[in-house]
C-alpha cells in the first residue's frame, strides 16, 4: 500500500488527525467496519468523517501511533484505496535581462577608482618608508593609510572580478 493515501495533518501526543485520500472512491461503510475491527481494543477510540475525508485517531499509549498507522493503511487497502498520482508542480521561469552597457560603465569605473587608489596607495607607502628612516616624520599612520587604501580598492573590485 503506498502511504500518499494517509497523510498526517495534525500530531499530538497520543491524537492523531489523517486525511484520507484514494484516486478511486472510497468505500466508506466497508472502511468503517474494518477501522471497527482493527481500533476494537479500549485503549485506542476514533471519529471518521467522510465530508471531510479525515481520521482522527486517540490513543492511551502515545507509543502506538507506528502500529496505528499501519493499521489504517491496512484498512485502506482491504477498501480498495488506490494512490492519487502525483501532483504536477509547475515552475515559471523568467529570464533577467542583463544590461551590458551599465554593467561595463560600472565595471570601467570601479577600475579607474581602484586604480587611482592603488597609485595613492603606492605614494603614500613611498612616504611612509622614508617618514620611517627620518627622526618626527609620520612614516607608520602612512603605512596604515596605504594598507586601507589597498584594500578597499580590492573591496570596490570584488563585484566585477570572477570567482577562481
Amino acid at each position: 500500500m503506498d502511504s500518499s493515501c494517509v497523510e498526517l495533518l495534525h500530531a499530538l501526543p497520543g491524537r492523531w488527525r489523517y486525511r484520507l485520500r484514494s484516486a478511486q472512491p472510497l468505500n466508506w461503510g466497508q472502511l468503517e467496519r474494518e477501522l471497527s475491527l482493527l481500533f476494537s481494543a479500549p485503549q485506542w477510540r476514533w471519529r471518521l468523517n467522510r465530508a471531510a475525508a479525515s481520521l482522527l485517531l486517540w490513543c492511551e499509549d502515545p507509543c502506538l501511533q507506528n502500529q496505528g498507522w499501519q493499521s489504517l493503511l491496512a484498512a485502506m487497502e482491504r477498501c480498495g484505496a488506490v494512490a492519487p498520482p502525483p501532483e504536477v508542480v509547475r515552475v515559471k521561469v523568467t529570464r533577467i535581462r542583463e544590461r551590458p552597457l551599465l554593467k561595463l560603465s560600472g565595471n570601467l569605473i570601479s577600475l579607474i577608482t581602484a586604480g587611482g587608489m592603488v597609485a595613492l596607495a603606492l605614494l603614500l607607502t613611498l612616504l611612509g618608508i622614508l617618514g620611517l628612516l627620518l627622526p618626527l616624520a609620520p612614516g607608520f599612520p602612512l603605512l596604515v593609510l596605504a594598507f586601507a587604501l589597498v584594500e578597499g580598492a580590492i573591496r570596490l573590485r570584488r563585484p566585477y572580478t570572477c570567482a577562481a
